[in-house]
Formats: C-alpha cells, sequence, structure tokens
C-alpha cells in the first residue's frame, strides 16, 4: 500500500516501522492503551513510526490528522484512562515532519 508517510524521509531519533511483527506489536500496544475514555478511542490511530529514544509514537487518524502518543507500556488503561497516554496533534504530514525535523536537532545537540 502506497501512502504518503511512504515518502518521509526519517531523521534520527525517529524511524519507520520496519519489519511487519515490530508494527503488530507496536499498534496492539497503542489499541491496548487506549481506553474507551481516552480522547484518541474510535478514530482509529495507526502507527506510522516511532523514537528510538522513548516511547513516543508516531500515527495517523482516520482524519488524516497526525499524532504523537507516549506509550506507557501497561497492560491496562492507567487510573486516569482519559489522559494516558498523553498525545498531542501535529496535524498535517508537513507539519509532523517540520516537528521530527526539529526534534532530530535537538537530538544531535544533545542534552
Amino acid at each position: 500500500m502506497n501512502s504518503a508517510f511512504d515518502s518521509i524521509q526519517w531523521e534520527e531519533p525517529w524511524q519507520t516501522i520496519q519489519f511487519a511483527v515490530e508494527a503488530l506489536h507496536i499498534q496492539n500496544q497503542l489499541e491496548s492503551e487506549i481506553s474507551s475514555q481516552h480522547p484518541l478511542f474510535r478514530m482509529e490511530a495507526r502507527v506510522v513510526g516511532r523514537r528510538v529514544d522513548n516511547d513516543d509514537v508516531a500515527a495517523v487518524l482516520k482524519d488524516g490528522t497526525y499524532v504523537n502518543v507516549h506509550l506507557i507500556w501497561g497492560s491496562a488503561p492507567e487510573a486516569f484512562p482519559a489522559e494516558y497516554p498523553h498525545w498531542f496533534p501535529y496535524g498535517s504530514l508537513e507539519q509532523f515532519i517540520l516537528a521530527m525535523k526539529a526534534d532530530s536537532a535537538d537530538y544531535r545537540d544533545g542534552p
């Protein structure tokens, strides 16, 4: 399947999900963390990339909005299922790419 995110020039610390088993594992984790009280519930978030230095994933929603979700790797929704996992919208693919480039510059510059 060819889509807009197939053409992303990924920059560290972001990377594409390279293997089907990894994609399935991360997608399943995201879906298990999104409870019926979470704002992303029923938004059909599809993971398209991840950071190598933390638990952030980039996902695209059914309406085409790109979002960042910080996975908590819990087995069930936490005490605040409407708030966790934490997330924020990038907006368009172009806005995600700009944010990725900023993340890359910060990553290269170090702490």
